[in-house]
């Protein structure tokens, strides 16, 4: 499906398009929001991806797929179930094994804008989206930074650097989603990207409803299939609902800028303690995520967030 234009989310299921670029043996798809870019890497073993003096760091998740990552002078290589920050400057991203990798970048890697699609969707760009801002610099500098997702319980993995930040569960689920515990939630100033990257989700979107009912629109439940995106802008109401059973089902959410409300609270980030973070909220960036349910586990970002525990 080609990107959406008319609904209240964005789509686009990387499936059904041919890809956006072919490099070398690899086939490449990309696709942005209003400050980030994501990539999706398929191909066999040896397919590559590369960056010539990128302007800061970007994500690596290596999932399903082993990847050989390189940066300046260091090289890791990390197994199928891998996150890896990739320092700013020159780097390369090899897989190991035929499969496919996502890679997640910020609207600085202006080339990257001008390969997607998707390129005019914000020109002009959208007023209440929030800056990118910087947390501050890595206390032991910046570094090729790899994560075996496995090492530690089961439950929700959240990564940041200087200027993104992704969240999602690991290992990923092979059942769907329980209809009696969605998180039905809107962002004052932050878009959401969801990269689907295993099974089949219903996107749910909802319209607030201003005073001129003639803007109104019905609810929109968006089936999208891996691999995907499903992009939602503030302040949309939006929720994300698996339907997948018996396989793999999962999806990571990425943000840019880094949102202050979670690296905040204590527990929330998986790589704590390597990004100073500002005493004082960022500009742009709204106090709360708005969310419905009393028992929703995610209530907690609603409150006033504190700097974590020294």
């Amino acid at each position: 499906m080609p990107h959406t234009e008319g609904l209240i989310g964005t789509y686009r299921q990387f499936w059904e398009d041919a890809p956006d670029e072919i490099v070398g043996d690899g086939k490449v798809w990309y696709h942005r929001t209003q400050n980030s870019i994501t990539v999706h890497l398929t191909g066999p073993k040896g397919a590559r991806f590369t960056r010539v003096g990128n302007p800061d760091e970007y994500f690596v998740w290596a999932l399903f797929t082993g990847v050989r990552v390189t940066a300046g002078d260091e090289t890791i290589e990390g197994k199928a179930g891998s996150v890896f920050i990739v320092p700013p400057g020159d780097s390369v991203v090899e897989l190991t094994e035929e499969g496919s990798v996502w890679l997640g970048f910020t609207s600085r890697a202006a080339d990257l804008i001008d390969r997607c699609p998707n390129k005019t969707e914000y020109e002009p760009p959208v007023d209440n989206i929030a800056p990118i801002y910087e947390l501050g610099a890595p206390v032991d500098g910046y570094a090729l930074r790899h994560y075996d997702l496995d090492e530690g319980d089961a439950g929700p993995r959240c990564f940041v650097h200087r200027t993104a930040m992704s969240r999602f569960r690991w290992p990923l689920r092979s059942q769907p989603r329980d209809p009696g515990k969605m998180s039905p939630h809107d962002h004052e100033d932050f878009e959401q990207a969801s990269l689907i990257v295993a099974g089949t989700f219903v996107h749910h979107m909802r319209r607030h409803w201003g005073r001129d009912s003639r803007e109104w629109l019905p609810d929109e439940h968006q089936i999208v299939i891996a691999p995907a995106i499903a992009i939602s802008k503030p302040p949309d109401i939006h929720t994300t609902q698996a339907i997948t059973s018996g396989s793999t089902v999962g999806l990571i959410d990425f943000f840019c800028p880094v949102r202050w409300d979670m690296v905040t609270t204590d527990g929330m980030v998986t790589n704590n303690g390597i990004y100073p973070v500002p005493d004082e909220r960022p500009r742009g960036q709204g106090r709360t995520d708005f969310v419905y349910a009393e028992d929703d586990p995610r209530r907690a970002l609603e409150t006033a967030a504190r700097r974590p525990s020294p």
